[in-house]
């Protein structure tokens, strides 16, 4: 009876501001158990108000009740809105996640890296007290390399939860030997309303220079908590194990951990902080570590132009168990990234957001031969929709 005593509510055009909050609160609580009932109660709200924050959760509505071609549609309508920084975020997440259902998401860049294969700017090293001269067998000039990221899922069984996944990532240089691959599927649970939760189990596999680098089963979980003013917070657990088919020693177990919170400050204006861990057993006691690492970032919008800018800055730390058997010492190891990138908020190019990304990276080591600094940008592509 509650939708049928609304709609003439609504053509009775007297519903108070209070009692469109009430109503609209009532949605979001019906998003997680009866996503089609959201659906009918945002269209009316809609309707009444006309505001993007409704058409918002009715996109959402639409989305999690699995009806995508109407929810692509209504996404792509918000992205055309004057919407604040965040929620633009949130649209262009769940588009990604539409476009990997429907078919398949991508990324494509086209970069410069001034040290693609972390080499150390050391000539000198010191290896049990003596002291001797460092000639690297690699090309140490800055390359060029394509990036390429490819994405997609299907949903087991309609209105399930359960996803299976793949994810792809390259980078290719002009030197064969820095080149990496990584893929990864998984199997994921999803329990997704006004908040997100999943659980995965996955299995990755890297390539570096044409052989495979390490293979990783893993489990991970991951929480996202939305809150009424557009900020979010959350947590992720990853752990599995590690298995180096060229580096023995390194085989272990890994688990890795953070926290992250997301302000929006103004319309305009966010802020962003992660703080994360891991901890990596190796076979060898003198390869096991402990890193942390912490994070803060924002992003910063202009109206007139539609321009986006986005900085983040990390420091990180990684301490090992013993000396290293080569080296003669204890490793410790501390670096730090600085990342900005700037993109036109409202220019898509056939679905492609284009952004100019440079990231700064630099990790001093008590062993200096670990020790290295790098440079890397370019512009990129994202496959929005």
């Amino acid at each position: 009876m509650a939708p049928f005593l609304f709609v003439g509510l609504a053509k009775s055009a007297s519903l108070s501001e209070d009692a469109i909050q009430r109503r609209f609160e009532e949605g979001v609580a019906l998003m997680s158990s009866n996503p089609e009932e959201a659906i009918e109660v945002f269209k009316i709200l809609y309707q009444i108000t006309g505001q993007t924050r409704v058409e918002l959760e009715l996109a959402r509505s639409l989305f999690l009740a699995g009806n995508l071609a109407d929810a692509r549609a209504q996404f792509i309508d918000v992205l055309s809105k004057p919407i604040p920084i965040t929620v633009r975020d949130k649209v262009e997440y769940y588009l990604s996640e539409i476009q990997k259902r429907q078919s398949l998401k991508f990324t494509v860049g086209l970069y410069q890296d001034s040290n693609p294969g972390y080499v150390t700017s050391a000539r000198t090293v010191s290896i049990f007290g003596q002291t001797l001269n460092y000639q690297p067998a690699q090309n140490t000039n800055p390359e060029l390399g394509l990036a390429v990221a490819l994405a997609a899922e299907r949903e087991i069984v309609p209105q399930s939860g359960y996803f299976a996944q793949i994810n792809a990532n390259t980078s290719t240089f002009q030197t064969s030997a820095f080149n990496k691959q990584d893929i990864d599927a998984s199997l994921t649970k999803r329990w997704q309303g006004y908040d997100y939760k999943d659980l995965k189990a996955g299995y990755e596999t890297m390539y570096y220079g044409g052989y495979v680098l390490y293979n990783f089963p893993y489990l991970a979980t991951r929480f996202v908590f939305n809150r009424p003013n557009q900020d979010y917070y959350g947590f992720m657990v990853k752990g599995g194990t590690l298995n180096y088919p060229q580096y023995t020693y390194l085989n272990g177990t890994q688990t890795q951990a953070n926290v992250f919170y997301n302000y929006n400050i103004t319309r305009n204006l966010s802020a962003y902080a992660e703080l994360g861990g891991d901890s990596t057993i190796a076979t060898q006691a003198a390869y096991s570590s402990r890193g942390v690492y912490g994070t803060l970032g924002t992003q910063i919008a202009e109206d007139s132009t539609q321009l986006q800018a986005t900085l983040k800055a990390s420091r990180l730390q990684r301490n090992y168990w013993q000396s290293d058997p080569f080296w003669g010492q204890v490793r410790q190891d501390s670096g730090q990234i600085y990342f900005f990138s700037v993109t036109k908020r409202d220019f898509y190019i056939l679905g492609l957001r284009p952004s100019i990304d440079i990231t700064y990276q630099t990790n001093n080591s008590s062993i200096p031969y670990f020790s290295y600094n790098k440079v890397f940008g370019g512009i990129f592509f994202t496959n929005v929709y």
